[in-house]
């Protein structure tokens, strides 16, 4: 059986520290709050108001481990890219809510 998009679990994740951001380039360590697959797309807005896209890029469990998923409660290094990336400004305790893709 197919999960259409809005059947697939939403991934979700609390930032608990900025890495590095780069063109268009965010990493960050987070604490999963719900599972979260390479892939994932997030919606956030730029200090301006303007709507960033950002995509999923690596999940790393350890930092010689690459994974393709992370569940709660487990924490993970993840780099998101898309324009704009590097604008935003998160700090420890914001959550991002996005969309897996299909499994």
């Amino acid at each position: 059986m197919t999960m259409t998009p809005a059947e697939a679990p939403s991934p979700e994740v609390q930032i608990v520290q900025v890495d590095a951001t780069g063109t268009a380039l965010l990493a960050v360590v987070v604490r999963c709050l719900a599972t979260t697959r390479l892939g994932a797309r997030f919606r956030c807005s730029s200090p301006d108001g303007q709507a960033v896209d950002l995509v999923l890029a690596e999940i790393r469990r350890y930092p010689q481990v690459p994974v393709d998923e992370v569940d709660p409660p487990h924490g993970a290094r993840l780099v998101l890219t898309g324009a704009g990336a590097d604008d935003l400004h998160f700090k420890p305790g914001d959550v991002l809510r996005g969309t897996n893709p299909t499994p």
